[in-house]
Order: structure tokens, then sequence, then C-alpha cells
């Protein structure tokens, strides 16, 4: 009897045993600095978030805080010429070092499988000193928590969640959300027109070779488009309602590196082409959260965006530049807007090429910087680049564009954030996107509230005050050789 007992209770205690490898490791990458790069904020949050994802698997859990984590992995990345150098050492939290690892790569396109690489040893390393010194094993694997059933008749109410995240509050469920059916081409641009008399809503959408018209009231209807040259790249879409109370859509067109920008007009269920050829860079923008008005800018011979961002008037096609707008650095005619603090004092924000979002005074001197990236498009249109060549190695570089910044008239900033799994250099490929509401108290720019995040890449958005709706255009297909994507459009209310 004695020796089956024995065996029973070997066997439960090899059952209920736990060894410590198994137990997942909960690691936090922090900060990666970045030497001999141009772009440092851009690479390292790159290598970041590529070296925190090839380290989640099986055995380690990434968390995405220090207070979560029983290892953290920090690193350098450094470039010299053509080589690069990625140096890594995992310590706990504590700050015991556990082990270090680096790897090297000769040009861009090692560094996936670099990092992949450093992952794979760092994973190996952590594994082995898991398994093998008990002193390293997590807290939370010294003791199993009980299993507390909770009858169905206690079980904790759920609050419905709202589609806008307020941080005070948790808000209802908006029931009055609207989904347009999947729309053929993948529309880069999106521009209201007006509400006709049965209540439909008319919506421009482009791609980068065509302008759309619909009509929008319990369905989405296509009502006419109008095919560019293959030489003609769309990449700004903007309306503006005219004294005649007539809307003129601005279609901002490059053609052989240049502006030849174009308006066009709906006439009974036709587009037609009222002005072409115009040299310039086109945007309706409500200023300080005022009246929509006609803003315009030219290109250098050199430069991007050259001179001043003036406002605009158009009389057939001519137009004529008023009121110059000085720009900060990195403001643009796409990257700018204005708004009112509580004195009433102007002041104006900017989406830097890093993404970062910059309030500057009256004096264009910077008062405060957001510690997070918005903005974020696939957009782009293409320059040549004759003195940079020996450098770069390329004849053309790419200018992106960008989210642009809406304001209320509360002078509250409504603006866009994609987020991807792929943006280094020329490379972008964004997979969601979301929608923030900002209002300065003083000092910063404070989170009012922001949509959840849409589950494919959002390339443009539009805020109607008047009818206090967000209008969401998402990608929903993207194009292909033979193929021209599709989109989606979603419209919430703000609530």
């Amino acid at each position: 009897m004695c020796k089956p007992v024995f065996l029973m209770a070997a066997l439960l205690v090899s059952l209920t045993a736990v060894p410590s490898y198994a137990v997942q490791i909960r690691l936090f990458v922090s900060g990666i600095e970045t030497v001999g790069v141009q772009n440092k904020d851009e690479m390292k949050a790159i290598v970041q978030t590529l070296l925190a994802s090839r380290l989640n698997n099986s055995g380690i859990t990434a968390v995405e805080s220090l207070a979560e984590a029983d290892v953290v992995v920090s690193g350098t990345y450094i470039s010299t010429g053509k080589l690069f150098s990625i140096d890594a050492v995992a310590k706990t939290v504590a700050g015991k070092t556990l082990t270090r690892a680096f790897v090297q790569g000769e040009k861009a396109d090692d560094l996936i499988p670099s990092v992949g690489t450093l992952a794979e040893k760092l994973t190996a390393e952590l594994v082995k000193v898991y398994s093998n010194d008990k002193s390293t094993v997590p807290v939370q694997a010294a003791a199993a928590a009980p299993v507390i059933n909770i009858p169905p008749k206690t079980a904790a109410v759920t609050t419905p969640v709202s589609d806008f995240i307020k941080p005070q509050t948790v808000a209802p469920r908006s029931s009055s959300d609207w989904i347009s059916p999947r729309l053929t081409g993948a529309a880069n641009l999106m521009a209201l027109g007006t509400t006709l008399p049965n209540g439909s809503r008319e919506i421009f959408l482009a791609d980068a070779h065509r302008l759309a018209y619909y009509r929008q009231s319990g369905d989405m209807k296509l009502v006419s488009e109008s095919e560019m040259s293959p030489a003609d790249k769309i990449i700004s879409l903007d309306t503006l309602q005219g004294s005649d109370g007539s809307i003129d859509i601005y279609v901002t067109i490059i053609r052989r590196n240049e502006p030849a920008s174009q308006v066009w007009q709906v006439k009974g269920d036709k587009l037609f082409l009222v002005a072409e050829k115009l040299p310039y860079f086109f945007r309706t923008a409500n200023l300080s959260g005022g009246p929509k008005k006609l803003l315009a800018q030219t290109m250098g011979r050199n430069e991007d965006f050259f001179g001043d961002v003036t406002e605009a008037t158009r009389s057939g096609s001519t137009i004529t530049l008023k009121s110059a707008i000085k720009m900060p650095r990195f403001g643009t005619i796409y990257s700018f807007n204005q708004f009112r603090d509580r004195d009433g004092k102007t002041l104006m924000t900017v989406i830097n090429p890093d993404g970062y979002l910059i309030v500057y005074d009256q004096q264009l001197k910077e008062l405060w910087r957001s510690n997070d990236k918005f903005g974020g498009s696939e957009l782009y249109f293409q320059k040549e680049d004759d003195l940079n060549m020996r450098l770069t190695g390329e004849l053309t570089r790419w200018i992106f564009m960008n989210q642009r910044i809406q304001v209320s008239a509360k002078s509250e900033l409504v603006v866009g954030k994609n987020d991807g799994f792929w943006v280094l250099g020329n490379s972008r490929s964004y997979k969601r996107g979301a929608v923030y509401c900002l209002a300065w108290n003083g000092s910063s720019l404070e989170e009012k509230w922001h949509t959840r995040e849409t589950q494919n890449y959002m390339p443009d958005f539009f805020f109607e005050e008047a009818r206090n709706e967000l209008l969401l255009l998402q990608t929903v297909q993207r194009p292909g050789m033979s193929e021209r994507g599709a989109s989606s459009l979603t419209i919430k209310k703000v609530e």
C-alpha cells in the first residue's frame, strides 16, 4: 500500500510544481539612443517598436510601461557611413545586468532582419538566465492567485463604452454612427460641399488621378467622376462656397515637379472644370475657428514650399494674393493652423516633419511640444533633387503630406493620428487611425476626447461643426497594379 501512495504523491507534486523557466517574462523596451542618423526621433521609435514586437513571444510578454516589467531592455543604434550597429542590454528593474547582445548591418534593408536576430539572441539568453537562476524569477510567479468563481447573478455590469473616450467619464455608446458601403477606389482625400434641399450631403473624394462626386443621405451615391492625366497627381482637395452660393472645388495637382492646380464646380449632376494650370498649392481653412478662407502658397526651384502662406481670392483663372501669414519653422500651407487662447491672443500650431505638434506664440516662439506624434499620411509627391543626388543617390526626393489640423469655433484643435507597422524613410504603411480633440489650457494642449482607433489606415477626416459630426475616411483595400483599391466612410456623432 505504501508504494502506490508514494507514487501518487510524487505524481501530484510533479503536476503542481511549476519550473521557473515556464514563467512568462514581462519585458519593457525603454529608450533607444541613436547616433549618426539625421532623423533621430523617427529612427528611435522605429527600432524600439520593431524590437518590442519581436521580443513578444511564448516566453516573453512585451509590456507598455516600466511599472509592469520584470526586465528592461535599452540600447543604442549607431550609424557610420553605410554600416550600422544595434547594441542592447537587458537588466532587471533593480538594475542587475542579465545579458548583452549586438548585431550589425550594411544597409537600410538589413534593419528588420537585424532586429529580429537581436531579439532572438536576447530571448535565448533571458530564457537561459531565468531557467537557471531562481533569484531572477518574476515576483508574480511566486504564488498562484486563487481562482474565485463569481456567480452569474453577482457579475459586474459593464458600462457601455462611447465611441469618444472621455477621460473623466464613460459616456454611453453612440447609436447614430453611419457607415457607407464599400466604395470603389482607395481615396486619399475628402472634402464636403453643401447640403441639398432634400437633406443629402455633397461629398468629394479623390485618389491620385481621379475626382469623384457623391451624395450621401441614407446611402452613398456616386453622381459623377473625372479622371486626370496620368502625368497629374492630386495631393490636396478643398472646397469653398462662393458669393453666389456655388461650391468651388480646389484640386491641388503636381505636374512635372510643379503645381498645376484646378478649380471645379458642380452643375446639375456633372463636374465642370472652371480653371486650370494654377501655379499654387491651395487649402481652405477656418483660421482661429473663424470663417473658412482660401489660402495659397507657391513652390520654389529648390524649396518644396516657398514664400509666405497668403489669403487668396479667385476671379475666373486669376488668383489674387493678399494678407501674408508668417510661418514658424516647419510651417507650410498644409501643416499649420491658428487658434485663440483664453485672452483672445492668436497662437499658431504646426505638425513638424517628425509628427510632433508644436504651439507657437505671436512672435513665433515655441511654447509647447507634444510628447506623442500626430498626423501621418502615405500621400506624397516627388520633386527632382539634383542638389542632393550625390548624398542620397536618388534623382528625386519624396515630400509627404500630413493630416491637416482643424480648429473649431471654440478654438479646439481636431487632428488625426495614424499608427503604422512600417514607417522608415520613403516606406510608409499605416494600419490604424484615430482623431483627437485638444484644447489649450494656458500652458499645454490637453485632450478633450479621441475616437476609437479605426481598423484601417485613415487617409483623411473632417469635423463638420454645424452638424457636430465627424467623418472618417478609411482605406479598406490598398490599390495594386491592376486594382483601384477600395474605401469606406464612417460618420460619427460627437456626443
